[in-house]
């Protein structure tokens, strides 16, 4: 068929607007691949540095040293083996409360729960107190009474709420505990380990209620038309240089125990002796041994870029790799300037799609591998047909340039 000239202009000019608009388009409407915040958060590997049962000498039968953001063992001894836990049970039904209850609610205190032995928050039958009030109760002075007005409100009994804590327990990856009560005393089937309590209370730190509460060292809480006051009993919050609880524990069998946080520079490590000789020595020497001698090293953050790779077959010829996650490693201070990283290319052929895997950045302390990094394509790269080599030059010419990445370091 016979065209004018003009006419065929006229085609593909129109042609040509049409491919510049559906770039464009795309351009727009394509997911950003620099994020404008990074997470805090990411998965953590559990692991055991080499060495772990080397360490500050302590008198508890068994203790644990953990780092709370990768949940990496620093120290350990006799950490699975089971023990009566005393009142650290309550950091579990803290928890319990906060997650099924709502701090608002108002609790009414139970003849039954008023009337626990032990140690007490001296609250009395047929008192109103809001939940969050009780939560105090329990975790400062240890009051067993709160334990048992929280569990009745919560569950509708105690039985039934310790059914709920030992659910709790195994998913927390507590699988060596058993719980028969909401506050600790004696029991043949209440028991821990320190590496359960440790994990129990990782995630108990993650909630801001839990950790202002055993941060306190006094609360003032007015209800029913009183005052009252409960002191903390953990001594090691005016003692030790950032501690922020967690937990007291004393019975007969269990003897003196103490769950233990504290925070510098960034870093939360918490510390769990049982059946200890001076829990307070023992607890500062562990969480001082912590911080001096380790470092929490970020290895890589989610969606910086780890390296430039070349791409062949395609519209363009590299593409940045970024990390996948983001990736921390605990180190020992001697070793930090030993950490170097290996780029590991996988995929280097076109097509690639944004986020398809190219490879892996391993960080490596001598021979031994200690963290991996997911390398992922920052941008799709097309096969080089002339019709994508059309579309790319188009997008390159008529659509904003693209931000710098930030290339991170290993500090």
């Amino acid at each position: 068929m016979y065209i004018k000239r003009r006419n065929l202009y006229w085609i593909l000019a129109g042609f040509s607007l049409v491919l510049i608009v559906l770039a464009t388009l795309a351009a727009v409407h394509l997911p950003s691949i620099y994020p404008a915040w990074i997470a805090t958060f990411w998965e953590p590997e559990f692991d055991y540095l080499p060495d772990y049962t080397k360490g500050p000498g302590i008198s508890a039968s068994s203790a644990i040293l953990l780092e709370g953001t990768t949940g990496t063992v620093l120290y350990a001894k006799n950490e699975h083996i089971r023990r009566p836990p005393a009142s650290t049970t309550k950091i579990l039904t803290a928890l319990l409360a906060l997650e099924e209850g709502t701090l608002g609610d108002v609790v009414t205190i139970s003849q039954r729960a008023a009337s626990v032995r032990g140690s007490s928050a001296r609250i009395y039958p047929r008192q109103r107190i809001p939940l969050t009030d009780l939560i105090h109760g329990l975790l400062l002075p240890s009051g067993n009474d709160a334990a048992v007005a929280i569990a009745e409100h919560l569950a509708g009994s105690e039985a039934e709420f310790v059914k709920n804590m030992n659910l709790r327990a195994r998913e927390l990856g507590a699988l060596n505990s058993h719980f028969a009560n909401p506050h600790g005393l004696d029991h043949p089937d209440h028991y821990s380990t320190a590496f359960d309590l440790a994990m129990i209370t990782r995630v108990a730190m993650l909630y801001p209620q839990f950790g202002e509460a055993v941060s306190k060292t006094k609360h003032d809480a007015s209800f029913d038309g009183s005052r009252w006051s409960w002191y903390n009993t953990n001594r090691l919050l005016i003692s030790f240089e950032g501690a922020e609880g967690v937990k007291t524990g004393t019975t007969g069998g269990a003897g003196y125990c103490l769950v233990a946080a504290a925070s510098r520079d960034g870093r939360r490590l918490i510390s769990v002796v049982l059946n200890s000789r001076n829990r307070w020595n023992d607890a500062a020497n562990l969480l001082e041994y912590g911080f001096q001698q380790f470092h929490l090293l970020p290895l890589s953050q989610k969606g910086q870029k780890l390296a430039d790779i070349t791409i062949q077959g395609g519209v363009h010829q590299r593409v940045a790799g970024i990390a996948k996650d983001t990736t921390y490693k605990v180190v020992p201070n001697r070793d930090i300037d030993a950490v170097r990283a290996e780029v590991v290319i996988e995929k280097t052929n076109a097509p690639i799609k944004r986020g398809q895997r190219l490879g892996e950045v391993l960080y490596m302390l001598g021979d031994d591998v200690i963290g991996k990094t997911p390398l992922v394509a920052s941008d799709s790269v097309p096969r080089a047909t002339p019709l994508n080599r059309l579309l790319y030059w188009l997008q390159r010419h008529f659509t904003t340039s693209p931000k710098e990445y930030i290339q991170p370091e290993i500090s």
